[in-house]
């Protein structure tokens, strides 16, 4: 699809997912190819083949929409369930990361099986695999059923399990990086709580996405801090975004408290922890945890996991967003309340009541922006089930924002 667009100022080129696109102040726009002719102070785009289809909205676009849970065909209204009886995903589903390349929605998750093999620390094996899906609502399982990034071999970073994927695709190469469990425990390295895992942040790379390789020999691109650091156990949960100088992350750290950190990196492989190793600050609530991250080229907006007390006495992870110029120092956004109501309705997947489950709206994927909706997936628990954790997707409509660039 071609495009003739008249712009005034444009300024700068960003990548989102490998694909360059112009900014001006707001919004965005994806091209593959471009040529730029200006003719009486006007600028002419032509030519000009969009790479999704899609405009991309501003910050502020986002902060003047409201997010809502949309119905999926699964179970209590999400849109992945767990897998049948005996399957690697039998237990539980989450952690989504998704990619659009404006035919084909990807998700990657993580699948829960419970074991007995005392080596694994929550008695649960987790794996990656892959579901494809041409709507973001109705999925199925790719590679035959099978994890499409399975445990590694005996004595690697990732032999007990891998979870927290984050997928982003770089020119024609998907980039995972994920947290890796090879069993040991906080308790293992003198720290507390002492049944905790350790996990480590690990790559891999694949060109379809299905089929792929470890890098930097299986050892960890991103490894946990010493003791008293604020990620002396875990570093995970991570949301990477691309720009020209280099890659940037939000992730998820823990030392016996959860908190946030923030990295960079020039290659994606060798990472340097930001604002001297501490959690980014302003950020709301005692607690919080599984970042994502969306950049306009201006300012960055981090939805994220905060932990919150409940009116019968318990505790609740919701999703909250905030904002920020240089991802150290944050604003929350939405007034400081909850993208999704609390809680969700009784017959909803996400209706986890704080006593009855406590993962309400966490561990959100990065924003996918198509037909004016902006939209994000995300996992939690039902107080039906509260053992079980599905796969859930909500959705912002962007008022008076075009859907698609205008044809000619």
């Amino acid at each position: 699809m071609e495009c003739l667009v008249f712009w005034l100022f444009v300024s700068g080129a960003a990548y989102e997912d490998g694909h360059a696109y112009l900014r001006k102040n707001s919004p965005h726009m994806n091209f593959r190819t471009l040529t730029v002719i200006l003719i009486l102070g006007i600028a002419f785009t032509m030519n000009a083949t969009l790479a999704d289809e899609s405009i991309l909205p501003s910050v502020s676009n986002l902060l003047n929409a409201q997010w809502k849970r949309v119905k999926g065909p699964a179970s209590g209204g999400s849109v992945l369930d767990v897998g049948p009886a005996g399957s690697w995903y039998e237990s539980y589903v989450g952690m989504p990361t998704v990619n659009f390349d404006g035919k084909t929605y990807r998700m990657w998750f993580v699948g829960g099986q419970e074991t007995n093999d005392p080596g694994v620390p929550y008695g649960a094996y987790e794996r990656i695999g892959l579901a494809t899906s041409s709507d973001g609502l109705n999925w199925q399982v790719a590679n035959g059923g099978q994890p499409v990034l399975d445990l590694g071999p005996a004595g690697s970073y990732d032999n007990k399990g891998l979870s927290h994927p984050f997928v982003l695709r770089v020119g024609e190469t998907f980039m995972m990086w994920y947290a890796a469990i090879d069993g040991t425990t906080a308790g293992s390295l003198g720290l507390s709580p002492t049944h905790v895992r350790v996990e480590r942040v690990c790559l891999a790379t694949s060109t379809d996405g299905i089929q792929w390789t470890r890098t930097n020999g299986g050892n960890p691109v991103m490894d946990i801090g010493p003791p008293g650091s604020i990620d002396s156990i875990q570093t995970d949960g991570m949301a990477i975004v691309q720009s020209e100088e280099n890659f940037k992350m939000v992730y998820g750290a823990y030392n016996g408290k959860h908190s946030i950190g923030a990295a960079t990196s020039p290659d994606g492989i060798n990472w340097t922890k930001s604002n001297g190793g501490q959690s980014v600050t302003g950020l709301s609530g005692s607690q919080q945890l599984g970042p994502a991250l969306y950049f306009d080229g201006t300012t960055h907006f981090m939805p994220y996991g905060r932990l919150l007390p409940t009116n019968n006495g318990g505790s609740l992870w919701a999703t909250y967003a905030a904002t920020s110029q240089n991802m150290t120092s944050w604003t929350p956004a939405y007034n400081d309340t909850s993208l999704l109501s609390l809680p969700g309705p009784e017959s909803n997947f996400d209706s986890c009541d704080g006593i009855r489950g406590n993962n309400h709206s966490v561990h959100p994927t990065k924003i996918i922006y198509q037909d004016g909706r902006a939209q994000m997936w995300y996992m939690a628990q039902s107080s039906v089930d509260p053992t079980v954790q599905r796969i859930g997707l909500m959705e912002a409509h962007i008022k008076g924002f075009p859907s698609k660039c205008p044809s000619h």
